[in-house]
């Protein structure tokens, strides 16, 4: 695989800004790489990271972003409440490309709803190489596409830490740029022209885990079911299935090392756009791939990694990971399994919060690439 070469750096400002309020952060604006708020008696603090990004593509020229979180808690949460959640990245680039994502998970009050949910923007170029998961690198070709997207799910808890839910999900594809007499343009797959889904989100959550943005102890066991239908006003029926096991323990009682483990499946049905198919790849799971390299309606796979602390605010990491597409559950072959290794650095901005700034590079099958994000890839 073609080496795509990316270079980014993040500067951060790790000191805290001790103000009295919110409305007092303008007098601490030099710190405003990172914060946490003392606020008035009976309120919770508020932290938060920002992280300016330098990076460059061939895709893309020079991109120019900005990451952020902000870290809460609703103000009449009760102090085992856990911490509630905003994130926000976008990048801009020099061939006019944007990027806009915020993300958030809150907690209410006794954690009796959790609302998640996500909205995103891209005027981004993605590669495409066909659908399965044997397709050669000859095939890749560069497209433009635009998407809106917004998805929620509200959550409410069912006993313990079993939550059942259901929310909307609703997103808009237009302004495709296909390669003239590329394989997109040649093949014409469903979602080669712009279009429009909607849909209903239902979902099953048991989350016990003791914090989202870095987890050392807890299950999560998720599974959403999203189903669009043309009387929802979406233009192609078909429906995504999303399955997410994590667990984490710490192998021995006198370090705070993590092994963390993750199994994913991504099940897809029908009239499936090709943008919407199980992607294989990306900084998440299957690190080393570019996210889509290969595509296909059924996408199962499974991570182990550990983390290990070496010395103050710095801690290592080492991961391995395998898993494919397959257009069938009963296609999926043991000696054709991609692999995914590597291993990283984080390093600790909120030491309160356990939130981390890592820095990742994997390989897998003919293919490397070096991430930088904020929190744990899982």
């Amino acid at each position: 695989m073609r080496k795509i070469c990316l270079f980014a750096l993040l500067f951060f400002y790790t000191t805290a800004v001790q103000a009295q309020s919110l409305s007092g952060l303008a007098d601490n604006i030099i710190d405003f790489f990172s914060g946490t708020t003392e606020p008035d008696s009976g309120a919770y603090p508020v932290s938060w990271v920002i992280a300016p990004l330098l990076a460059y593509s061939p895709e893309t020229s020079v991109q120019f972003g900005l990451g952020s979180v902000i870290l809460f808690k609703m103000k009449n949460a009760l102090p085992e409440d856990r911490t509630s959640s905003l994130f926000f990245s976008a990048r801009y680039t020099l061939n006019q490309q944007v990027t806009a994502s915020p993300t958030y998970a809150v907690f209410s009050r006794g954690e009796k709803y959790v609302h998640k949910g996500k909205l995103d923007f891209r005027k981004f170029p993605l590669f495409y190489y066909g659908i399965g998961n044997d397709t050669p690198e000859s095939n890749e070709e560069l497209y433009k596409i635009n998407t809106l997207s917004m998805e929620h799910l509200t959550y409410r808890n069912v006993t313990g830490k079993l939550y059942a839910g259901a929310g909307i999900r609703f997103q808009r594809t237009y302004a495709l740029g296909l390669e003239e007499g590329g394989l997109l343009a040649t093949e014409q797959p469903i979602g080669s022209k712009a279009y429009t889904a909607a849909g209903l989100n239902f979902g099953l959550l048991f989350d016990n885990r003791n914090n989202l943005m870095s987890t050392t102890t807890g299950v999560l066991a998720e599974f959403k079911h999203q189903v669009h239908r043309s009387w929802l006003g979406s233009d192609f029926e078909y429906s995504l299935s999303k399955l997410d096991l994590r667990t984490y323990w710490s192998p021995f009682q006198k370090r705070n090392d993590i092994l963390a483990w993750q199994l994913y499946a991504y099940i897809s049905g029908g009239d499936v756009p090709f943008n919407e198919l199980a992607p294989l790849g990306g900084d998440m799971i299957m690190r080393g791939y570019y996210q889509g390299r290969y595509l296909d309606e059924k996408f199962i796979a499974t991570q182990a990694e550990y983390r290990m602390a070496v010395w103050k605010k710095l801690s290592a990491v080492a991961f391995v990971g395998v898993g494919d597409v397959s257009p069938q559950l009963n296609s999926f072959r043991f000696k054709e399994l991609k692999y995914s290794l590597g291993g990283g650095v984080r390093y600790s901005v909120l030491l309160d919060e356990n939130l981390n700034v890592r820095f990742d590079y994997a390989f897998g099958k003919d293919t490397q690439n070096f991430y930088i994000n904020i929190s744990e890839a899982f």
